[in-house]
């Protein structure tokens, strides 16, 4: 299970050096505050990077590189390529970076004007969306086309909260700056449960993480996000429906899978050749979707960094619970690596213009640009 594994370098290094460190790479709990003037704003994939040149304790200048989200998600967060100008003065709450270096990821910036620019996306702009209905008039199977984004009615996030605003008041700093994803906390209820062998994969890999190193790090080196956490849908997701197949697009990493519904089953020559999206096929149960999936490469993750053997399955029932609520149950089957199959449930809301328009993610942009100033 090795990965390549891409070392920090100098502000004054290629922008490879700052393209995509992911969470793991950063003292989340841990946040700072920095007062300093932009040098440079870059609105790039797969992570945005401004450049500020503060003044240390010591009355020298130093420039810190602020990592912040990707572009698709920021714009939906009041965040644009103009949000920063050279010369003007921000204040900036982030986690630095747990190597030391003058490197942060980004919580929330505050504009001189006191304009707050903060990291959760507003899916939804208010405009109403024609309802979709849970089967068809015609009697047909439900039609799931469209664009949908995470639904969590009980979170800010999920339902849109958190565009630009401006403030008469400074509002508590924030206690982190991203979830705490490098297995530092050690296994969660939620998470699946590994056996033995596979538990002492997870362990290598959280203690990898913990330490700042991008070895297992599957997002940081722009890979797929791979069945079934694909189907948590971060940035959004796009569904294109026919009689034949129904495939799903994240906007995360462009990723894609397709659920063939001619009847057609896996030949030999597509299980003994797994990939990170894997094979799927699917039936209507009524207005539900069943799809089962195979062919799944050990190099992704059940979810978050849970490692899976290559017996892993994943079996799905997609279906509108009401107008323009589709949800998605999943369990996770794998006799070699999980002690009990793993199940999550995923919802997600239809968008109607102007929101249901994704953002190319180009994960690759950040590696091949130069930066360079």
């Amino acid at each position: 299970m090795k990965r390549s594994v891409v070392c920090l370098l100098g502000l004054s290094a290629s922008l490879s050096a700052h393209a995509h460190h992911s969470n793991s790479a950063y003292d989340v709990r841990n946040v700072i505050s920095l007062t300093g003037t932009v040098q440079e704003w870059r609105w790039v994939n797969p992570h945005t990077w401004l450049f500020l040149v503060v003044e240390d304790e010591n009355g020298e200048q130093r420039e810190w590189a602020l990592e912040g989200r990707a572009p698709g998600i920021l714009a939906r967060a009041g965040w644009s390529p103009e949000a920063f100008q050279p010369g003007e003065t921000v204040m900036v709450y982030g986690s630095p970076a747990k190597d030391g270096s003058a490197e942060a990821i980004i919580a929330r910036v505050t504009k001189a004007d006191g304009t707050i620019l903060g990291n959760s996306p507003n899916y939804f702009s208010g405009a109403e969306g024609v309802a979709a209905p849970t089967v068809a008039s015609t009697g047909t199977m439900p039609d799931f086309s469209g664009v949908y984004y995470p639904y969590r009615p009980n979170t800010a996030g999920g339902m849109g909260a958190g565009t630009a605003t401006t403030s008469d008041g400074p509002p508590p700093p924030p206690t982190r700056s991203a979830p705490i994803s490098d297995g530092s906390l050690g296994r969660l209820p939620h998470e699946p449960k590994l056996t033995p062998e596979y538990l002492a994969q997870w362990e290598v890999i959280a203690e990898s993480l913990t330490a700042g190193s991008y070895e297992y790090d599957n997002s940081h080196n722009c890979l797929p996000p791979g069945m079934p956490s694909m189907m948590a849908m971060p940035y959004g997701m796009e569904v294109m429906q026919n009689e034949q197949k129904i495939t799903f697009f994240g906007e995360h990493l462009d990723a894609l899978r397709r659920v063939y519904l001619d009847g057609r089953e896996p030949s030999e020559r597509v299980l003994n050749d797994p990939t990170y999206a894997g094979y799927s096929t699917g039936r209507w149960e009524g207005d539900t979707l069943v799809v089962e999936t195979v062919a799944l490469t050990t190099r992704s993750y059940i979810t978050g960094k849970s490692p899976h053997s290559d017996r892993m399955t994943v079996h799905e029932r997609i279906r509108f619970t009401e107008p323009g609520i589709l949800e998605n149950q999943i369990t996770v089957n794998d006799p070699v690596a999980l002690t009990e199959p793993w199940e999550v449930v995923y919802r997600y809301r239809k968008a109607s213009y102007p929101d249901d328009e994704l953002r190319e993610f180009a994960c690759a942009e950040g590696f091949s640009n130069p930066l360079n100033h």
